[in-house]
């Protein structure tokens, strides 16, 4: 149900807000890592790695969608906390609209363009199989992708983080149970991967969808309210078109990271995505108490509380601190079982590139959830275009270290261009947060 962000105090509000959608973040990580696991265990490494070079290539055709709905999120979360529920209802029927269009187009053009965006960042050949029929059949169901995203982040806005968890938990369930049937009973390989995290995507969205006919009446829109009306979704480009470069310029930078990792063979890219996947699991918390600000802020700017909003910052200041004392010691002295979870050679060179990566970037992913959270206030205010500056701060410096320093370092250099990346883009949004102007970015500003 809808819940008010205004009132209470903001640490217990960001809490509460943080534990579901971290949940929820982590249930759609498995999607992935149970496709990774059985297709590292059952298919082999040439198979894993297939899976993990297609990860930078999903998140970057589907980014645009998904910004957008960061959008939606914020202009929903700010009509609800201003009160001005026949604009929200509008907008949010004009959005879907567009946007369910902007996935089919965004399907075709994933399984039409697979091969050759496979061929551009120098997929071995052994691992190219793989990788594209991973890739066509995920990309078939983006439609469900997007729907989550779109009813999720409704949900999310309004205050409700804990629906789109249960939703996700069912869903992710039945992905483990598809995987198993999929890969090991029908040998699809990798293609059963994909169609067992589509099937379970569907699952979720359909979810969310039966749940807000039935309690959020408020955004339960009747058919004739799906409309496309342009001047409202233009307010979407305006607060969601900075959030989907955003995230195409980050899922660009990975394909470019991706493309420099693959020229150090199939264990490497083996280890490297075993230990992003670890690395995914990790940041969660960092990534997801910014989205809770993000929402806290929405409706408290809505709302014209902005002591409110910056009190909620500190608030969130002080969650890092104690995720990075539980985080740290256990990827120290845990790393190489974690990577070995997706490998079946626990001494080979793989799983030394994937521990080696982890413990040199864990001191450092207290910068990274700075960033978050400063990112997530501005997103949530409405000043998306600062947000999007620092994403692009932060790939660009990673991208030029990594590069740069790769004669010096090796493959290490991936990662420790990362961090300093982190580091420079923190400073830069901070300091648009600490000259209050985000204050005037508002929807009714």
């Amino acid at each position: 149900m809808e819940k008010d962000l205004t009132k209470g105090k903001p640490l217990s509000l960001i809490i509460a807000l943080s534990i579901p959608q971290i949940l929820s973040a982590v249930l759609q990580l498995m999607y992935n890592t149970v496709d990774a696991i059985i297709v590292g265990n059952y298919v082999g490494e040439a198979g894993l790695a297939g899976v993990g070079i297609s990860m930078p290539i999903t998140f970057f055709l589907s980014s645009i969608i998904i910004g957008l709905t960061a959008g939606l999120s914020v202009i929903v979360g700010q009509y609800y906390g201003a009160k001005e529920y026949p604009r929200l209802r509008i907008t949010v029927g004009s959005s879907i609209v567009a946007l369910s269009v902007a996935a089919i187009a965004i399907s075709i053009l994933g399984v039409f363009f697979t091969d050759n965006i496979l061929r551009i960042i120098n997929t071995p050949p052994e691992v190219f199989p793989h990788a594209s029929a991973y890739l066509k059949i995920y990309f078939t169901g983006t439609i469900f992708t997007i729907l989550y995203n779109i009813y999720s982040g409704i949900l999310r806005a309004l205050g409700d983080a804990k629906s789109p968890l249960i939703f996700l938990a069912i869903a992710a369930g039945l992905n483990v149970i598809l995987d198993l049937v999929f890969i090991i009973y029908f040998k699809m390989e990798t293609g059963g991967a994909a169609l067992a995290t589509i099937i379970s995507q569907g699952v979720s969205s359909l979810f969310c969808i039966i749940y807000i006919k039935k309690k959020i009446p408020l955004v339960y829109l009747k058919p004739k309210e799906y409309k496309f009306h342009k001047e409202n979704f233009r307010l979407v480009l305006k607060y969601g078109l900075p959030s989907a470069i955003q995230m195409s310029i980050i899922a660009l930078g990975n394909m470019t990271i991706q493309n420099l990792v693959n020229s150090y063979g199939v264990s490497s890219i083996a280890g490297y995505s075993s230990a992003i996947r670890i690395d995914s699991y990790i940041i969660m918390p960092y990534m997801n108490v910014g989205v809770a600000l993000s929402n806290f802020t929405g409706q408290n700017v809505g709302a014209g509380l902005f002591d409110r909003v910056e009190e909620g910052l500190k608030s969130a200041f002080k969650l890092l601190v104690v995720i990075s004392i539980i985080t740290l010691p256990i990827v120290i002295l845990f790393a190489e079982n974690l990577v070995g979870i997706f490998l079946d050679n626990p001494l080979g060179e793989s799983v030394r590139v994937g521990s080696t990566m982890l413990r040199n970037l864990v001191p450092f992913y207290i910068f990274l959830g700075l960033l978050n959270n400063t990112s997530g206030l501005l997103r949530g205010s409405g000043d998306n275009v600062f947000s999007m500056f620092g994403s692009f701060i932060s790939i660009i410096v990673r991208i030029v270290l990594a590069y740069s320093l790769n004669s010096i370092l090796g493959i290490s250099s991936v990662w420790y261009g990362a961090a300093i990346g982190w580091i420079v883009a923190f400073i830069f949004v901070y300091l648009r947060v600490k000259s209050g102007k985000w204050k005037e970015k508002g929807v009714r500003t």
